[in-house]
């Protein structure tokens, strides 16, 4: 695995500088007693591995829309280099891999020998540690049994993974001052699925070429770079048509925080702000743990969940004053209502419940059902404290908005009974961190939208 920074910079931290030495010092005395203790051993077969190393290495990965994996030829190459060879061959041909590979990704002297001093020096750890640990590991002349090979191939993948991707976030981390355990578990612990599937493909060259002998493992490799060929192109295809499909969900739910924008601008049904809403609404759900499609559902609810208010009197929603008991009893039929609109949509993700229960109550004094505790779906629950924290830092006409620390004390009293006090505790950090963020967060063009609306509809009423 190879890699480049977004920027060069012309000095280096000087813990990058005693890193960057370390390593490519170390990878360099490896890749140099490699090459003298393979020239003494006779046969030249693994140089025709070599050179299909750096024949294979330009195609790159390819990876799997929807997943995150990649499949990588060159790396299936120089693990079988290191099942078949030994550990000297394989350093060689995973020295040769990472320069092709590093010519492709910067052209900066220092990266490109750390990238091939990380690939030399994991290729070596890996290897020697597994043919110390089972001996038949590269000496396919050794007689051994198949769990002793899976044993040793599974040891020399998990090593060679474990100390090639920490090298290459060693390398990022310094660079750019972040935490070295967060950035390799957040980029390159998926990767692990590459390698597993590298280090397998490697052990069925390894038993194939010791029944069929050399010329096997080139007619596979063969027939695996046109299988990667196509599939490469196929997955291009398959990720351009996510794209497309992902721009329409964008434009869906813009053209829907539009509408919806429209009839909170006149009044009608929605308060002004969605955007802050779906913002605060999204961040609070992933920090929560719902699912994608909950997600999904989460936003579109943020926008529509005050829908149902349509079938509520126009003069109930804009009283000033205190509602009374029939008057309230008018404003509860909203959540039913708008979901029962939103089902009509066809959504493929639950946005009704979000929307039929996001005035239920941890307590089960909500309505509509009086759902209580964990049966109040997890999104509605996360869409009820945001909406309430929302409608309490807006202006209402039956009294002025609260400072966001007022908001924050009147919903600490009521943890327990109308929110869920994990989640509860989990939003007051959300708030603190991204609340201005999320009051930005609708477009300048639907605010002005929005503004000439009112302005519109002022100047009529007051004609």
């Amino acid at each position: 695995m190879a890699f480049k920074t977004e920027s060069d910079k012309k000095k280096l931290p000087t813990m990058l500088t005693v890193l960057s030495a370390l390593v490519i010092t170390a990878g360099l005395a490896v890749a140099a007693l490699a090459t003298a203790r393979q020239a003494l051993i006779p046969g030249r077969a693994w140089l025709m591995m070599i050179a299909l190393a750096i024949v294979v290495a330009p195609l790159g990965a390819l990876y799997i829309p929807g997943l995150k994996a990649k499949v990588t030829i060159s790396e299936v190459v120089t693990f079988s280099c290191a099942l078949l060879f030994g550990p000297s061959a394989a350093v060689i041909a995973a020295l040769a891999d990472g320069a092709v590979i590093s010519l492709k990704v910067t052209k900066n002297p220092r990266k490109f020998l750390y990238n091939c001093a990380a690939f030399a020096s994991s290729m070596a750890v890996a290897s020697l540690t597994a043919r110390y640990i089972f001996p038949a590991f590269g000496n396919p002349n050794a007689p051994s049994s198949a769990a002793v090979m899976i044993s040793a191939t599974a040891l020399f993948t998990l090593l060679y993974f474990l100390i090639s991707t920490s090298l290459v976030a060693a390398y990022i981390a310094v660079s750019n001052k972040q935490s070295l355990l967060k950035l390799w578990r957040e980029s390159f612990l998926w990767t692990s699925i590459s390698y597993l599937v590298s280090g397998a493909a490697a052990l069925a060259a390894f038993y194939l070429v010791g029944r069929f002998g050399y010329a096997s493992f080139f007619v596979l490799a063969g027939a695996m770079m046109m299988i990667f060929l196509f599939y490469r192109t196929y997955f291009q295809k398959v990720e351009s048509a996510n794209l497309k499909a992902e721009q329409m969900e964008e434009i869906n739910y813009h053209t829907i925080e539009v509408l919806i924008t429209a009839l909170g601008a006149i009044g009608i049904a929605t308060k002004l702000n969605i955007g802050r809403v779906e913002r605060l609404a999204a961040e609070l759900g992933q920090r929560a743990g719902c699912s994608a499609d909950d997600l999904k559902a989460l936003r579109l609810a943020a926008m529509l969940h005050d829908i149902g208010n349509m079938a509520v009197p126009q003069q109930i929603l804009e009283k000033p004053g205190a509602l009374t008991a029939e008057e309230f009893g008018q404003v509860k039929i909203h959540p039913r209502i708008g979901a029962r609109m939103v089902e009509s949509i066809g959504f493929p993700f639950p946005v009704a419940d979000i929307i039929r229960y996001h005035h239920e109550r941890f307590d089960g004094t909500g309505y509509p059902e009086g759902l209580k505790n964990d049966s109040i779906p997890l999104a509605a629950r996360v869409l009820g404290i945001v909406d309430c924290y929302n409608a309490l830092t807006v202006d209402r006409p039956y009294r002025q908005k609260l400072s966001r620390t007022d908001a924050i004390d009147v919903m600490k009293d009521l943890s327990g009974k109308a929110f869920d006090p994990a989640l509860l505790e989990i939003f007051f950090k959300v708030v603190s961190e991204i609340d201005e963020e999320a009051c930005r967060a609708q477009t300048v063009s639907i605010s002005e939208m929005q503004a000439e609306i009112i302005s519109y509809r002022r100047a009529w009423q007051a004609a």
